[in-house]
């Protein structure tokens, strides 16, 4: 009868898991091996510094729509995105010296 039947164990789940998890059985793709800085690294750099600086002055401009206050908090939210900008790009360009420095194939975002 179909009621009677079992559905497979976890333990035969976790076995196929890990042996589709294993590195030798994962395909290698081509630019793996490369530890050099591509397009994408780039494009992430610039995308972090217009999105600190965006956010920045969006909250900045909230904030100042909201308490009647001039462009006072526009301006500290320029500051402040900029430099939360900044920091994202730099901890960024870290990674990737570091994924260049030890050649690992490993992405920058981690």
């Amino acid at each position: 009868m179909a009621g009677d039947e079992r559905p497979p164990a976890f333990d035969d789940f976790d076995a196929r898991l890990a042996k589709l998890r294993r590195p030798e059985t994962a395909p290698e793709r081509a630019g793996d091996r490369e530890a050099r800085p591509r397009w994408g690294d780039g494009l992430q750099v610039g995308i972090e510094l217009v999105a600190g600086l965006a956010g920045g002055l969006l909250l900045g401009w909230a904030l100042d729509s909201w308490l009647g206050t001039a462009p006072v908090l526009l301006v500290v939210g320029f500051v402040l995105g900029a430099a939360a900008g900044m920091l994202n790009a730099w901890r960024w360009m870290r990674r990737l010296e570091a994924r260049m420095r030890d050649g690992g194939p490993g992405r920058g975002g981690a």
